[in-house]
């Protein structure tokens, strides 16, 4: 025992390595050997979060098929999870900083199959309780769909795809899913997506209801949006729809009438940009509310 910080270097090879190491025990054996080392060092488990993300990116170029990949990924996931287990406070915290921060423009460069590893270790992370639902939307869902609604010409091109399609990935699985979907993407049994429904309750409760909320009429801007491929347009729509048919969303709405009315109405203020959209805020406005086009409100068991 030593009162003494070691700095944390900026990489950690050890971290890479871990992709080859087969055996059951090494995530808890790295894990564990990074907190006896770097333990008082303040900032250890933000530099192993973020070495781990530059090994994620690595994983397709060490693994060609999609089950190898996704149990690398597993991996991964279980490592960050002995981290969490030791750290005072949690692993969330320090992962939703990175997310706001220099995480931005990592993630934005993150190639389709490097998407899934990511994917799979976000959701085994948020199965287990060691990321919270609502960092995963304020770190990479919200952001996605915000760069896709004002997206331009040209703007970031198939970058901006591969994290609209994780971004869509990502929700659907976090707060529409309601079976398992595979034995190597997480949830992927009854347990699983039991823990899944737990943890998202905190996205239907204040403060976080109202980003959700305030997202709705970004997913509309971007269902506009002919700069964004169709195929991801109507994905956006059918995730729209899918959110506010949901129970949980709706008890939610009429809980914090107060959120909609915020959420909405600087979309519906005067503005050149946004006349051709009144319509369509209106009308997904009218659905949030359980409201059919012609003002009857729709009953919901």
């Amino acid at each position: 025992m030593t009162d003494h910080a070691d700095p944390v270097p900026d990489v950690l090879p050890e971290i890479l390595l871990l992709a080859d190491d087969p055996t059951l025990d090494a995530p808890s054996i790295l894990a564990n050997g990074l907190w006896i080392k770097y333990r008082m060092s303040f900032d250890w488990a933000w530099k192993v979060w973020d070495n781990t993300v530059a090994s994620l990116r690595q994983v397709p170029m060490l693994r060609s098929d999609i089950v190898g990949r996704r149990a690398c990924a597993l991996r991964y996931g279980i490592f960050l999870w002995h981290v969490d287990q030791h750290l005072p406070t949690s692993l969330d915290d320090q992962v939703l900083r990175w997310f706001l921060g220099p995480g931005k423009n990592e993630v934005a460069a993150l190639s389709v199959d490097a998407w899934d590893v990511l994917t799979v270790v976000l959701l085994y992370l948020s199965v287990h309780g060691a990321l919270k639902t609502t960092t995963i939307l304020r770190g990479l869902v919200y952001p996605a769909w915000l760069l896709g609604a004002y997206a331009s010409p040209g703007q970031q091109g198939q970058c901006l795809e591969n994290c609209l399609s994780a971004a869509n990935n990502l929700f659907k699985h976090l707060l529409l899913r309601e079976d398992g979907s595979s034995e190597t993407m997480p949830p992927t049994d009854l347990l699983d997506v039991q823990c899944i429904r737990t943890r998202r309750q905190d996205v239907y409760r204040e403060p976080h209801f109202s980003l959700l909320v305030a997202s709705i009429p970004q997913l509309v801007a971007l269902e506009q949006n002919e700069h964004i491929p169709e195929d991801f347009r109507n994905e956006s729509r059918s995730i729209r729809h899918a959110l506010c048919e949901d129970r949980e969303f709706r008890q939610g709405a009429f809980r914090n009438l107060d959120a909609i009315r915020e959420a909405f109405e600087n979309y519906l203020q005067p503005h050149e940009e946004r006349e051709n959209r009144s319509k369509h805020i209106i009308a997904a406005l009218r659905m949030v509310l359980c409201e059919s086009p012609d003002g009857i409100y729709l009953h919901w068991e």
